[in-house]
């Protein structure tokens, strides 16, 4: 009988697993980051800037700064879409069904950015803690060279070339273009 490492491990039966629930918690996708794109429509309410970092052969991590001077309120809305394709072409982008739709900032807060964002990002940037953004705090936020863990996104995702946009609008319009590609992990145990 085969052990349920052993079916981790054994690439053509992944997505069997998947549907079992047989590999539960640990993501099978490595990432490398292609690009990213920051738009503001007021720099002095919001600035940011972005950037890709080398970090070793082949490693690659995000720096973020968020230069955050503006309150939020109800029309705050918060919203991410997500696309993927094969090849990369920008013309082959496919809408998938990972998203998060349009909802008020205070109902973002509550789950998104408590369960993903803060998740994969909170061990690297002085992001507040889930339990103090209502009102969010104006300051200066910095990402330093996070490498995104994955921690409450799909465990399993096809090989290619994923763009997620992140959109706020409201009192400042911003958004976050991120670029990447996934490639299946080699070592399914790691």
């Amino acid at each position: 009988m085969f052990t349920r490492s052993f079916l981790c491990s054994a690439s053509g039966i992944v997505t069997f697993v998947l549907l079992l629930n047989g590999c539960a918690g640990k993501r099978s996708w490595d990432y490398e980051p292609l690009s990213v794109d920051v738009q503001t429509s007021d720099p002095k309410k919001m600035n940011l800037v972005a950037k890709i970092d080398r970090v070793g052969r082949g490693e690659y991590a995000l720096t973020v700064t968020l230069d955050w001077n503006y309150d939020t309120d109800e029309t705050t809305i918060v919203e991410a879409v997500a696309y993927r394709s094969s090849s990369g072409n920008p013309d082959e982008y496919v809408l998938l069904p990972w998203s998060i739709p349009k909802q008020t900032y205070k109902k973002y807060t509550d789950s998104y950015y408590k369960d993903i964002v803060f998740k994969n990002l909170g061990q690297c940037s002085n992001l507040p803690q889930p339990d103090n953004v209502d009102p969010w705090p104006r300051n200066i936020y910095k990402l330093e060279k996070c490498v995104i863990s994955g921690e409450g996104m799909p465990e399993i995702a096809p090989e290619g070339y994923y763009k997620v946009i992140f959109r706020v609008t409201g009192e400042v319009d911003w958004s976050f273009e991120f670029i990447a590609k996934l490639s299946t992990k080699q070592n399914v145990f790691g």
